[in-house]
């Protein structure tokens, strides 16, 4: 008889092991769930920081649109006005970029943009929420701050140097020694320490330009024309001439020096957002024979800033950009006079061409429409090329000329902006408009006409032409217009911004009718295959019939410039 195993003891074991599995299966369950909600988690914080990243962005463009002078504190008056002016100094500047009463200690634009959300026990504002029609709940809602500072820390000091020269009203030619006329001798001395460093911090110093010194007994018979040339070396390497005339009566004594006058074609002068202000205008020697050039300079503008924009996101999601934002192709340099004739008198038997017009409603003129600053009306490179437009000017035969010269002509080739100096660097900023051109759909091959040239109300837009071109008054006019041929004037044609004429054939004026350009116009010819050679003999010839105003306005050209200004150069994500 087979026994039969005795199993009492095994009672329970598959209990144990059911138990085991269900244990082992809730623990897969668990891990299961916990990866589930940890992969919730992760796409919520990564949309969270993906919301603060647009909302960074949001900050930079915001700024941006500001900059541009989009924003209207006044929406009555123009974006010119000083009320609602904006500029990078004013940008950087805690009192000027933050409205009254924000104890913010860093600029950030409160003046223009509104700071609507104040963190649970802070004191201070400082985000702008981007779900307006909401209220605002960090754990839901994105928002941004942004801050702007100056990478070039131009708000501190200028360093700048002197040096000046008189026009021999006999020898009919310029120089840096004592011009002796009839007697009297006057010379022109620099500053004795050089280079002088100013700081600005405050906002403005004291500035020393040189002196003036008369010795002598006798007279005066002719004005004597003097240049002196201000070369700011820090934070900018650029120039500006400050010019004027010696008059006196006849008859100087060491008894009357009182009766020379030393008067300044402009007592106002800006170079690179810096503005150069004169003590006396006009002004007169002391008892010695001394006439010290003293004035007021101001804070360079940057051409650069840093925007910091935080975007803050969900479930506290933040991201910080930086973004670098250039003022515009011209560093914020235009050319120094309102009509800018660039090149030689002559080259390969091809010689310059200035016909100003002979109607007696025709004007060039330096004199700001916005401001007190005048600038010569007519600018050339070479004093040969300043003696040709010095004679058509003066209204006397052969080339009489009845219209009217507001300020005076000069050559200033001193001053030229670093997209002016020659070629190659001219031809990299048209090569650059061009390409913007492009991407706004304003480029014109030659043969293509556009229909309108720019916005002539609010001085804006680019307009490129790669050739010639006949502006007549149905194209209206503004921004900045580039022509790589020829320029035909024609008819009304009105035009309120810059325009840059790069063609061997220049400027003409064709027809009759009146027309205005307010702004700059510059002729600046030159051959894109030969870069080398220097620029081409200039052409601007208003010969054909008509009349015209060719007037300095600071506010187009800038407006002008909005076109191509406040462009991000890099952005990085701190």
């Amino acid at each position: 008889m087979k026994s039969v195993k005795n199993r009492q003891s095994e009672k329970g074991a598959v209990m144990v092991m059911v138990v085991m599995i269900s244990l082992l299966l809730l623990a897969a369950v668990g891990g299961l769930l916990l990866e589930v909600s940890m992969n919730t988690a992760n796409v919520s914080d990564a949309t969270a920081e993906q919301q603060a990243y647009n909302a960074a962005e949001s900050g930079i463009q915001s700024s941006i649109n500001v900059l541009r002078g989009n924003v209207k504190l006044d929406p009555s008056k123009p974006a010119s006005d000083p009320v609602n002016e904006i500029n990078f100094r004013k940008a950087v500047t805690v009192s000027t970029s933050n409205k009254s009463g924000d104890s913010s200690t860093v600029a950030r634009l409160s003046r223009w943009i509104n700071y609507n959300y104040t963190p649970d026990g802070a004191s201070l504002a400082d985000r702008v929420t981007l779900n307006p029609l909401a209220e605002y709940e960090p754990e839901k809602g994105y928002a941004f701050g942004v801050t702007v500072s100056d990478p070039d820390n131009t708000g501190n000091i200028i360093s700048y140097k002197v040096t000046g020269r008189l026009y021999h009203p006999v020898q009919k030619k310029w120089t840096s020694s004592p011009v002796t006329v009839n007697g009297v001798t006057i010379s022109y001395s620099a500053p004795a320490t050089s280079p002088i460093t100013l700081n600005v911090a405050s906002g403005h110093a004291v500035a020393d330009y040189g002196s003036f010194k008369f010795t002598g007994t006798g007279s005066i018979p002719e004005d004597v024309r003097f240049e002196i040339v201000v070369d700011m070396i820090a934070p900018y390497t650029v120039s500006r001439g400050v010019r004027g005339y010696i008059k006196a009566k006849t008859g100087i004594t060491a008894a009357n020096l009182n009766t020379i006058v030393i008067d300044f074609d402009s007592k106002v002068s800006q170079l690179m957002g810096s503005t150069i202000t004169l003590d006396n205008d006009p002004m007169t020697p002391n008892v010695g024979g001394t006439a010290a050039v003293k004035g007021d300079m101001t804070q360079a503008e940057p051409f650069r800033l840093v925007l910091t924009s935080i975007g803050y996101g969900p479930r506290g999601a933040k991201k910080v950009l930086e973004a670098t934002i250039q003022k515009n192709f011209f560093n914020g340099m235009t050319a120094p006079a309102t009509l800018m004739l660039v090149g030689p008198k002559s080259k390969n038997g091809v010689n310059a061409v200035f016909e100003p017009g002979s109607s007696s409603v025709t004007q060039y003129s330096g004199q700001d429409v916005v401001s007190s600053v005048i600038i010569p009306p007519i600018g050339t490179t070479n004093d040969d090329n300043l003696d040709t437009v010095l004679a058509k000017t003066d209204g006397n035969p052969p080339h009489p000329f009845n219209g009217k010269i507001v300020g005076t002509s000069a050559n200033v080739d001193s001053e030229m902006p670093f997209w002016l100096q020659n070629p190659s660097n001219l031809n990299s900023t048209v090569e650059a408009l061009k390409l913007t051109a492009k991407k706004s759909g304003t480029f014109y091959e030659n043969g293509q006409t556009p229909s309108v040239v720019g916005d002539n109300t609010t001085a804006r837009g680019l307009t490129f032409v790669d050739g010639d071109l006949e502006l007549n008054p149905t194209m209206g006019g503004g921004g900045i217009l580039v022509v790589t041929g020829k320029l035909t004037l024609k008819g009304n044609f009105n035009f309120n911004g810059m325009i840059l004429v790069t063609g061997a054939e220049g400027v003409v004026r064709k027809g009759g009718g009146n027309g205005t350009l307010q702004g700059n116009v510059v002729v600046a010819p030159y051959k894109k295959d030969d870069l080398d050679a220097g620029f081409l003999p200039p052409k601007y010839d208003l010969s054909g019939g008509g009349n015209s105003g060719v007037i300095y306005n600071s506010s187009s050209v800038a407006n002008g410039m909005v076109a191509v200004s406040n462009f991000v150069l890099a952005v990085a994500e701190k």
